[in-house]
């Protein structure tokens, strides 16, 4: 699956970047990426960057995304989830890029795929979430899945 598939299939949802906020810019996610020393999916940086304002997401994904743009306010802001995650010293084989109630959505950086895993790591366990309907093959396959259980 593409964006452009996502994009296709969802035609009644809205693009998942409110029109009216500064979007994300590449200086700020080049910057996070060096000062956090995290990995992001290429799927991830091309929504960030390209997609966002065309492609949707699912109103409970939107919750507590991280955008890269140190303009916006903390609850929407992708510096904040990563230092949260860095301040708690969770494990750095992940990467944090939402965050909802304690938890990390975050990309599985262990994989040696290009496109990384989506899971979920939970404070209350201390650990990635084991019920396997909290794993996603890639970003957009969790974009996908996000947005089908909200029907």
């Amino acid at each position: 699956m593409t964006f452009e598939d996502i994009k296709v299939k969802y035609t009644d949802r809205k693009a998942a970047f409110p029109k009216h906020l500064a979007k994300p810019i590449e200086a700020d996610l080049n910057n996070l990426i060096n000062k956090y020393n995290c990995k992001f999916p290429k799927s991830f940086i091309d929504f960030q960057l390209k997609y966002c304002s065309i492609v949707p997401i699912g109103d409970f994904s939107f919750e507590g995304f991280g955008w890269a743009n140190n303009e916006l306010g903390p609850n929407l802001n992708l510096e904040e989830i990563l230092k949260n995650y860095a301040d708690l010293g969770f494990p750095n084989s992940l990467t944090p890029f939402r965050y909802d109630n304690g938890d990390f959505w975050c990309f599985d950086n262990q994989s040696s795929e290009s496109e990384f895993p989506v899971v979920i790591f939970d404070h209350n366990s201390n650990d990635i979430e084991s019920n396997q309907n909290y794993h996603w093959n890639n970003f957009i396959d969790w974009i996908d899945k996000t947005m089908e259980n909200e029907y």
